[in-house]
């Protein structure tokens, strides 16, 4: 019954569709769509925005329908989610289907819940084994909190793209039937602590506010500092202007060959960050006197000049990642 009560929505409701195609840093408001000047925006947030690796914790993706002007959240009829995440497989990063589902919140706000801890296969208190067939969808309901706990997949840090439908009839405040398609690109940020030769006073510390950090190491001889995230080098979406990366790394005063160094050396896949841009890398000394926090970040113009770099003198089939380096500048 209510697989046939979905097609009946899907057949009869007008689609009013928005676009949130920056990259966004764990949460979301996409542009509200106006339906009888009445502004509805749907918010999206992980929470945390972002997660260790290696650690098992608790992890949510909320959703709410709201009203930008009178700060109101809707009750949809039914949330219609499909999220695909971008993995890197055999040097190349593609999405891949991670959730598809129907579910409905008789209190509007929606909160997918992913525990690792959480005994698996349970099918009761709101517990749902979620498939990542798109043929399969299931139509969820929500526990009076809005919550529903995800089963068998576990939300790890990367890059994520949201499909969502919401419908919505018989609102007060609108004349017409709707189906609202939003699409959002999100981030889920990936924190790495690692410890140089089991010495708690050489930690280091990388934050990734885009992807999930890979091939992370510490060179003793050189002192330098390795680290990728997965990067898909789209010239379309780049030269679209809303592709902003964002890494650090954290410092602390008692790794003392890297902490007082007065100058650094750092690169962005192999090029001197100063060839791609000058305010590509900078050092804060400052912020928190026990560490030092070095930043990364590149723009849509930075990524355009490593993307055209990679075309002219990288072989095809390369690894599709962003590589990043750091040492003291004394050291060669």
């Amino acid at each position: 019954m209510i697989t046939i009560l979905l097609s009946i929505y899907f057949m009869t409701l007008s689609n009013v569709y928005g676009n949130g195609i920056r990259n966004n840093f764990g949460i979301d408001y996409l542009p509200p769509l106006n339906l009888d000047d009445t502004p509805l925006s749907l918010y999206v947030e992980f929470k945390p925005s972002m997660t260790k690796s290696n650690i098992n914790e608790k992890k949510s993706l909320v959703f709410k329908l709201i009203d930008i002007d009178k700060n109101i959240t809707y009750i949809p009829d039914f949330y219609n989610i499909t999220i695909l995440k971008s993995e890197l497989n055999a040097k190349k990063v593609t999405e891949n289907v991670f959730l598809n589902g129907s579910f409905i919140s008789k209190n509007g706000t929606l909160i997918l819940e992913f525990d690792s801890n959480e005994r698996k296969n349970v099918k009761n208190d709101n517990h749902y084994g979620i498939s990542r067939d798109l043929n399969e969808q299931q139509t969820i309901s929500a526990n009076e909190n809005g919550i529903i706990h995800i089963d068998r997949l576990k939300l790890d840090s990367g890059m994520y793209r949201l499909k969502v439908n919401i419908a919505l009839s018989n609102h007060t405040d609108l004349n017409k039937n709707v189906i609202l398609k939003f699409d959002s690109n999100l981030s889920l940020g990936n924190i790495v602590e690692f410890v140089i030769d089991n010495n708690q006073d050489k930690k280091l510390t990388i934050l990734s506010f885009n992807d999930k950090i890979v091939n992370y190491n510490y060179d003793q001889q050189s002192r330098k500092i390795l680290f990728e995230i997965p990067f898909k080098y789209n010239m379309t979406r780049i030269e679209e202007g809303f592709i902003y990366i964002h890494m650090e790394i954290k410092i602390p005063e008692t790794f003392n060959e890297l902490f007082n160094a007065k100058e650094y050396l750092s690169t962005i896949n192999n090029i001197d960050h100063d060839k791609i841009s000058s305010t590509s890398v900078s050092v804060d000394r400052f912020s928190n006197s026990s560490n030092v926090m070095v930043h990364f970040i590149l723009d849509s113009n930075s990524l355009f000049k490593l993307t055209k770099e990679r075309q002219e003198n990288t072989r095809e089939g390369s690894e599709m990642t962003l590589r990043f380096s750091l040492q003291p500048k004394n050291i060669i």
